[in-house]
């Protein structure tokens, strides 16, 4: 214990704190409600799959509902909003890290937006060979959509630091701005000042993207699938890696660290590529084949929050003697029903609390195995919707399923799972109490 104060906890603090890996996660959180807007349309464009045979069994409803789809344009719409989101999601990456990063090192996060789009572009137009649809060759540069969507996120990413890094440094040298007289507009201004550092940035990504490919034969894309993000991805579709992913989030909340931020700051850029590639097939009519994603943790692992903490809560309003617990659970049950429990962490409190400690940490693990195997024998689908975070229990087992009724129903039993397993520490809790009173 001793050892985790005074060594493991500062460091994940200072993990938790690297401005790469905050700039990271950040940018994700702001594109999140776009993914999880795309995600809804690919919902209720795929929603007849709910009265399929392998589902409810409902043929008539099944054809009804796609034929409203067709008839009414609807289909049309909600394949679009997909197209402008989670389609797009590689290319508002850039921007987005592109400009956060730039406003940490004492940039200009506007310029720095435009910086980040243009440059990630800048490879992905390519004149690639591309071929129409009969087989002719397309005359100029194609973009390979693939890109711009999940396939795209590593490399993405690694341009985003670059550039966010090059960027602010570049523009902040008084040598390479361009002054404007006093009575040229403020915007005019602005944009003339940073019009040098943008074309360096400009001319240092596509000169990596064109001698990549020069001295390869890969472009970039094909080298970071190749070297790391499929090896990363390799590694994360186990059950090690929702053991050690788990542990560490509630472990970090035991100490008073917002366990869930750090770890995810280091595992997402892993897991969201996975996580849109099992969103694309779910959308195209295909089965999602990755297990390990957000959904997993959001929709099954963390019921309540962090620790799985609706359990606790159910187990207090049955079980607990303590006035007080039962105060903390009454304040804490909505919060929890939307998955945010830092009223009942700090306030029974959970944090450094070595009795409730223990079903904190095991309870996520349990559920989060649990559903790993059953989702890998096929029994329940698994996660292909981004269900928002803040979505009720069962609700969100039916929703990041895309509609499988069977998430709905394993999430009840985990809500019993979870009662019965904090029951009996929540009864020693009470005993810790009355005796220290």
């Amino acid at each position: 214990m001793k050892f985790l104060e005074e060594k493991f906890v500062p460091f994940a603090a200072k993990v938790g704190a690297q401005k790469h890996l905050a700039c990271i996660r950040d940018s994700f959180v702001v594109i999140m409600p776009l993914t999880i807007a795309g995600a809804l349309g690919v919902l209720l464009n795929n929603f007849h799959t709910l009265f399929a045979p392998s589902g409810l069994n409902m043929p008539a409803i099944q054809e009804g509902y796609s034929n409203f789809l067709a008839s009414s344009g609807l289909g049309t719409v909600f394949a679009a909003l997909n197209n402008g989101t989670i389609a797009m999601m590689a290319v508002l990456l850039a921007g987005m890290l592109t400009s956060k990063l730039t406003a940490v090192n004492g940039g200009d996060a506007e310029a720095g937006f435009v910086v980040g789009l243009a440059g990630y572009l800048c490879g992905v137009a390519q004149n690639n060979g591309a071929l129409y649809a009969d087989g002719t060759k397309f005359p100029g540069a194609a973009i390979d959509a693939k890109l711009l969507a999940a396939d795209g996120l590593f490399v993405a990413m690694i341009f985003g630091l670059l550039m966010g890094t090059l960027f602010p440094k570049l523009s902040n040298n008084p040598k390479l701005q361009i002054k404007m007289p006093d009575g040229v507009p403020p915007a005019v201004s602005k944009s003339f000042s940073s019009m040098i550092p943008a074309i360096i940035v400009m001319l240092v990504v596509a000169a990596i993207y064109g001698y990549a490919e020069k001295f390869t034969g890969m472009n970039v894309w094909q080298i970071v699938t190749k070297f790391l993000s499929t090896p990363l991805q390799g590694l994360s579709q186990n059950v090690i890696m929702v053991i050690v992913m788990y542990f560490m989030i509630d472990l970090l909340w035991i100490f008073g660290l917002h366990g869930a931020n750090i770890v995810v700051s280091v595992t997402t850029p892993i897991l969201t590529p996975l996580s849109n590639a099992n969103v694309n097939r779910f959308a195209n009519g295909e089965e999602p084949l990755n297990t390990v994603v957000g959904g997993l943790q959001s929709g099954f692992a963390f019921l309540g929050g962090s620790g799985a903490t609706l359990g606790c809560i159910i187990a207090i309003f049955i079980f607990s003697k303590s006035k007080a617990s039962k105060t903390i659970a009454q304040l804490a049950l909505a919060p929890g029903l939307f998955e945010i429990n830092e009223p009942l962490t700090f306030g029974l409190p959970i944090v450094m609390n070595m009795v409730l400690a223990i079903p904190f940490i095991i309870g996520p693990i349990v559920l989060g195995v649990v559903t790993f195997y059953l989702m890998e024998s096929g029994i329940i689908r698994r996660p292909c919707i981004e269900a928002s975070w803040v979505t009720p229990p069962v609700l969100i087992g039916f929703l990041c399923t895309g509609g499988d009724i069977k998430g709905a129903i394993w999430n009840v039993v985990e809500i019993v799972l979870l009662t019965v397993l904090w029951t009996p520490f929540i009864i020693m809790n009470d005993k810790v109490e009355a005796g220290n009173a």
